[in-house]
């Protein structure tokens, strides 16, 4: 995908539809606890089940249980966003047909992390970096300093600079 096919897909987005940053979510940044180390790591790659064989045998590390389908299918979209570029749970959502929070759940329990299921490109649909890990209060500083290591910026509160919302984000789903 080019850029600025990203740009035209990203103004035809309902996501940029007048959204102000929430106040909830600023206050959540702030009250967030920077960690004694940052884990900004974006080139590990974890082998990935490829086939419905490999996917129904796969048992999760994280959690000791099978990946589900739609987990799967949450890992499959997720998969697809450029480095450089994020996404929002209710992009994902919107794409597979369910609801953001199950997409966050999903996304939570990533055993693929940080590649090929980059977790860490998914955002609020107001931009805001959001949750990293099922975390809120300090492994979001791992989200950001993973994003900002692939390019994108942030705001003082946590939001993607606001001249690189539109351009960097990602919906052009398979």
């Amino acid at each position: 995908m080019t850029v600025s096919s990203t740009v035209a897909t990203a103004a035809k987005s309902s996501h940029f539809a007048a959204k102000p940053p929430s106040a909830a979510h600023a206050r959540l940044f702030k009250a967030a606890t920077v960690p004694d180390s940052i884990d900004d790591d974006v080139s590990t790659v974890i082998e990935y089940p490829e086939t419905e064989e490999a996917r129904s045998a796969y048992v999760s590390p994280q959690t000791k249980r099978p990946v589900t389908e739609f987990q799967y299918r949450v890992y499959d979209a997720c998969r697809q966003v450029p480095c450089g570029s994020y996404t929002t749970y209710m992009a994902i959502s919107d794409h597979l047909g369910s609801g953001p929070r199950a997409v966050g759940t999903a996304l939570s329990k990533n055993p693929f992390c940080p590649l090929p299921i980059p977790c860490h490109r998914v955002l609020t649909s107001d931009c805001y970096i959001g949750g990293f890990s099922g975390d809120t209060k300090s492994k979001i500083f791992w989200k950001k300093a993973k994003l900002e290591k692939e390019g994108l910026e942030f705001d003082d509160k946590g939001f993607v600079a606001p001249l690189l919302q539109q351009p960097r984000f990602f919906n052009s789903f398979k």
